[in-house]
């Protein structure tokens, strides 16, 4: 997963000429343990708690002649938007650093903390370790059956465990193993028979936040409430029409969402695209006894001869999505070509 999901947006900055004090007053209003240094908005160094201890040690006191560009950590190791978080993770166990600007080419995209991914580790080992125990009771079960019924549950797991590699293990949707096979098979067979087909992709607007207030418990509920809500699994008889069987939804990977519409037009998955769009945000996300306003951005495009691999088609329905967040979220936009002006730089979540 790319670091940008787990980085912190719009990071506390000070200018290069600001005072220490300056410094330390940012970094006590917003509890922080770093702040970034610029010069007109680009990175030139960070100040961080460490060098504030290291500043303690050596300074009799700390007055409005100290400036930071004086006692920052000048040209910090970065990583960028699109860096693995494993790769993140362990450039600053390497380096022993605990915060770690975020950049998106040189543009300042946010900064993570050791506490931002170690909590993500929690969170998988938990996931992980739950799945571990499930599987440990199942075989446990096996051990006190007769031979006829362990054939018959050994049978039963096998089509289980096939189903698991076919779907994602939060949502139930198809995983994105699944979704580009079938995504491949769907654009040479609209090639083959000169077919419509359609593809949207989508992603919840401020997912981050969510994690950040309510923990990634919240998160996953969220994940999986949106899932059942763009299969059809929530309120289906009010909104059963937005798709059909040979709809393929597919979760693509964090707060990331897919749904391959074969002999559909870009009009038609338009409308389904709103209808979903207006659906999520009705529905009464709720959590820790707090009502959270939940919506989703989403990005359509249809195949014609331009399009000749699935990749061609993911970043087209890609850019389409990043458009609707520049828009203002919560929207629903058709790929056009003169959209590609602008795509890569990092979209606002």
């Amino acid at each position: 997963m790319e670091i940008q999901h787990w980085a912190t947006e719009n990071p506390a900055a000070v200018d290069v000429q600001a005072t220490l004090r300056d410094a330390i007053e940012l970094m006590h209003h917003h509890k922080i343990g770093a702040v970034l240094v610029t010069r007109s908005d680009r990175l030139v160094g960070i100040f961080s708690e460490r060098d504030l201890i290291r500043v303690a040690a050596e300074a009799p006191r700390i007055d409005d002649t100290i400036k930071v560009a004086d006692v920052m950590t000048p040209d910090p190791i970065t990583a960028q938007a699109d860096d693995d978080y494993n790769v993140v993770y362990m450039l600053m166990k390497v380096n022993n650093i605990r915060h770690i600007p975020i950049l998106d080419g040189k543009r300042i995209a946010g900064i993570v903390s050791i506490r931002d991914l170690t909590h993500f580790y929690q969170h998988k080992l938990e996931s992980e370790y739950a799945e571990a125990r499930e599987r440990i009771d199942v075989l446990k079960r096996l051990i006190n059956l007769s031979t006829d019924e362990v054939l018959d549950s050994l049978f039963s797991e096998i089509n289980r465990y096939k189903e698991l590699s076919l779907t994602d293990h939060l949502t139930g949707l198809y995983n994105k193993r699944y979704f580009m096979r079938r995504l491949r098979e769907e654009t040479a067979r609209a090639h083959r028979y000169k077919q419509c087909l359609s593809l949207i992709f989508c992603d919840i607007d401020r997912f981050k936040r969510i994690n950040d207030q309510y923990g990634h418990h919240a998160g996953d509920e969220i994940l999986r409430q949106i899932g059942a809500l763009l299969a059809g699994g929530i309120g289906e008889m009010k909104i059963v029409s937005r798709l059909r069987k040979s709809d393929i939804v597919a979760r693509y990977g964090g707060e990331e969402f897919v749904i391959i519409l074969p002999e559909t037009s870009t009009e038609n998955a338009r409308i389904a695209a709103e209808k979903m769009r207006v659906t999520i945000e009705a529905h009464p996300f709720c959590f820790a006894d707090d009502k959270l306003a939940v919506t989703m951005s989403f990005g359509v495009a249809g195949v014609d001869s331009d399009v000749r691999t699935p990749e061609d088609f993911i970043r087209r329905a890609d850019i389409a999505m990043y458009r609707a967040k520049q828009n203002g979220r919560n929207r629903v936009e058709v790929f056009r070509p003169d959209f590609n002006s602008g795509y890569g730089s990092a979209a606002p979540n």
